[in-house]
């Protein structure tokens, strides 16, 4: 099965879709590690000879659940619906997968997967939830020339933290899967903005009523429709998958210094509401003059026929 490869333990996986699919666990010395931790998945459909999309799978900071071995065994059913090797780097003792020593074994694992396996350099992509969620962002854009398209999951993230590398991802497809319960306000809207402002090709799902969680209904088929977008890469705008309706311009600006008053392009009398990303309705009027003393963060303000998103500062 590997073309050069003599060190590595191998474990069969029966999966709940196919027996025959394989997870390798395995170590190498690296660093200052000497025994540095990776596993892969290799779908049942893998061919020797045939170039197989793959997927750099980054795990989440909780170390009494994940590690590279857990995040390849969660993964596994979607790597084998979708015929996608699965590289899955470990973090640690501390759980944390984008330390130094950690981002330089990702790109050395990334590389030997290469040479074991016969991958698409095409068709490599990034997908993480939790911490690895934020380090697809970080990993991913420091990295852009290395893959197709990113799948953030649940990114535990601050907009700060990809400032300055936002530019990469010009012209690249991403997907954003988050919960609405999942501080959208900071982890994903943000992200989502700058994603867009920066030429990136952007599709999302905003899990209605899920928090911060891989366990979601429907994993399967959200994540495949998910990969499905970034291998067509064929979009022209964002779409959020929530009850908020295509931005207009009630507000001139959307981007609103606290305590500021406004005059609302609203028809005269025309009643309005403002929600929380929530859906939660916290102020109503029919005055075309609204001073928003609310705290800071995204909101929606909405009419009878329109709504537009817009950010407190």
């Amino acid at each position: 099965m590997y073309k050069s490869v003599s060190t590595l333990v191998i474990a069969i996986c029966f999966s709940s879709i196919a027996i025959s699919q394989t997870q390798i666990n395995s170590n190498v010395p690296f660093q200052t590690d000497e025994s540095k931790d990776y596993s892969l998945v290799i779908p049942s459909t893998y061919v020797e000879g045939e170039p197989t999309a793959a997927f750099l799978a980054l795990h989440p900071w909780n170390t009494d659940r994940w590690n590279g071995e857990t995040w390849c065994e969660e993964l596994a059913d979607f790597a084998e619906a979708n015929n996608v090797i699965l590289v899955c780097p470990d973090g640690g003792e501390d759980g944390k997968i984008d330390d130094p020593i950690d981002t330089a074994f990702t790109s050395f694992i990334l590389d030997s997967a290469f040479q074991w396996y016969d991958i698409d350099p095409s068709k490599l992509y990034a997908i993480g939830f939790s911490w690895g969620g934020k380090t697809t962002y970080t990993y991913g854009l420091n990295n852009i020339d290395k893959f197709a398209g990113l799948l953030p999951i649940g990114a535990a993230i601050n907009i700060s933290e990809i400032n300055d590398i936002s530019q990469n991802i010009d012209g690249k497809p991403v997907y954003v899967v988050h919960g609405s319960f999942d501080n959208p306000n900071t982890r994903f809207y943000p992200l989502v903005d700058a994603l867009e402002s920066n030429g990136a090709c952007v599709e999302t799902n905003l899990l209605q009523g899920v928090g911060h969680s891989i366990d979601f209904d429907n994993q399967l088929e959200i994540l495949t429709a998910a990969y499905d977008f970034l291998k067509e890469n064929a979009c022209t705008t964002t779409s959020v998958n929530t009850v908020v309706k295509e931005s207009v311009e009630i507000l001139v600006y959307n981007s609103i210094k606290r305590g500021e008053t406004v005059d609302l392009n609203i028809e005269k009398g025309e009643s309005w509401s403002i929600l929380s990303i929530d859906g939660k309705t916290i102020l109503q009027g029919n005055s075309k003059y609204i001073t928003f003393d609310l705290k800071k963060g995204y909101y929606i303000i909405q009419t009878e026929s329109n709504s537009q998103k817009f950010l407190i500062h």
